[in-house]
């Protein structure tokens, strides 16, 4: 079994209050339990449990409350949420403030052993698993078959080895913060906090008392001291979202943080030590930001030690069907019924996902998709259940549509539909031209003109 330890479980539903105590107690822990949320904060000061096991949604204290009060009694104590209503904000929301994980209801037997390996410094991952692995959190995953992410998952798992800072390139919705937790989740700091900032979203005094924590007194409003965003990751990771977006102050302060691996908080005067590797992300050129003035020099390489650079969706050729997939059978699962069928594309939608040049990237596509399984009133998702237009302003084709005469548009949505027709119709009989030709109505030859003159080429 490995190190136990004592554990406060902490949800106002009784019976699955003890469930989990069950569960937990018959791996060697140490169980305390609490339907009263507000009665556990007390339990904490007095026990000092090693972990905190809270539901998120409980009358009189949510889960956040519950693990904002546990922090600033000890931030040493690890606290992971339980939720039937995750989302990936409340995922990110808690972890920002200091959450170990999250779990989903209902969970397993094995859920609660993860994260009670992890919380007393046991990994259950005595092998790590493959990039590509699926874990518990779906959302970490990258999905991709293009050699282009290819490549990418190859740096992951290269890069995720050492102790490196990281800096990670991509366009908005690439997955930037999906290859930062992959990194993270198979280096040696896995058992430790992943912390994501976003650099963007706060003013700078915000931002900084964040990063850095604030005693009591330090400002108007600081009626206690509270340990920061680094000290939170302590032997983890930091991960710095749109870094580019921070004031040259802040730039200034974070320098000093990486160069002498401690800091004060705002308004104290200890100095406190920290181990945390921190990768960073932007969806600009730093090395163009800081030839312009714009970036500090001394602070951009420290950063890009290591470079990760994610290819936008559009370059990502055959990925998107792919992500469609993955995507609708997620979604499908949450919105469905009839749990008997396999969710699938019908070969028009297909098309107009195909022809899209998804701006927004995956972040984009994951939207339609869950859109089209919320409408679809089948396992087939449809036309009509895409955004109406969905590419026919393709990069590329959006000045022939708008200007074009009503021939040349039709030719255009004609050829765009047949290349992703005949895209989807060789993968899936793995480019064997005879059998696609069969599945299709045509001739052999015919296939093989239609494959010439849109240039496709079988991957390799």
């Amino acid at each position: 079994m490995g190190h136990a330890g004592k554990i406060l479980i902490v949800d106002d539903e009784v019976e699955a209050l003890e469930n989990c105590r069950r569960i937990l107690s018959r791996l060697g822990h140490e169980c305390l339990t609490e339907h009263d949320p507000v009665r556990a904060l007390n339990v904490v000061q007095q026990e000092r449990p090693g972990l905190v096991l809270t539901d998120l949604r409980m009358p009189g204290l949510s889960g956040i409350d519950v693990l904002n009060a546990t922090k600033r009694f000890d931030p040493t104590i690890k606290v992971v949420l339980m939720t039937a209503f995750a989302t990936v904000q409340t995922a990110v929301s808690s972890m920002r403030q200091g959450a170990l994980d999250y779990i989903l209801k209902p969970y397993t037997s094995r859920d609660l052993e993860e994260v009670a390996h992890r919380a007393f410094e046991e990994s259950p991952r005595q092998n790590l698993s493959p990039v590509l692995a699926r874990t518990k959190h779906p959302l970490r995953q990258i999905v991709g078959k293009s050699l282009a992410i290819q490549a990418v998952l190859s740096l992951v798992t290269k890069v995720a080895r050492t102790d490196a800072n990281i800096l990670i390139y991509g366009e908005s919705g690439t997955g930037k913060e999906l290859v930062a937790r992959a990194i993270h989740d198979h280096s040696q700091r896995a058992n430790k906090p992943f912390v994501p900032v976003d650099c963007v979203s706060m003013p700078d005094a915000l931002l900084e008392s964040e990063l850095l924590g604030h005693e009591r007194g330090a400002f108007t409003g600081a009626h206690a001291a509270k340990p920061g965003l680094f000290e939170t990751a302590h032997g983890g990771t930091v991960f710095l979202d749109e870094v580019s977006g921070m004031s040259q102050t802040l730039q200034s302060r974070l320098l000093r943080v990486l160069q002498e691996r401690q800091f004060r908080r705002v308004g104290g005067t200890r100095y406190i030590d920290i181990d945390v590797r921190v990768i960073a992300a932007s969806n600009r050129d730093l090395a163009e930001a800081q030839k312009k003035g714009e970036f500090r020099e001394d602070l951009y390489y420290r950063l890009n030690v290591i470079p990760v650079v994610l290819p936008p969706l559009r370059e990502r050729e055959g990925d998107i069907e792919v992500l469609a997939r993955e995507f609708l059978q997620r979604f499908m699962q949450q919105h469905r019924t009839d749990a008997g069928a396999t969710p699938t594309f019908e070969p028009a939608a297909v098309a107009a996902l195909m022809s899209h040049s998804w701006p927004g990237n995956v972040r984009e596509l994951q939207n339609v998709i869950e859109r089209a399984a919320a409408l679809a009133d089948g396992p087939v998702v449809r036309l009509e259940h895409l955004p109406s237009g969905l590419g026919l302003a393709a990069s590329g084709d959006t000045a022939s549509l708008e200007g074009g005469s009503y021939k040349q548009v039709k030719q255009e949505v004609v050829r765009s539909f047949e290349r992703c027709f005949l895209l989807e119709l060789l993968q899936r009989h793995q480019w064997h031209m005879s059998n696609a030709a069969q599945e299709a109505g045509v001739d052999r030859k015919t296939i093989e003109r239609m494959v010439k003159r849109h240039g496709l080429r079988e991957p390799s």
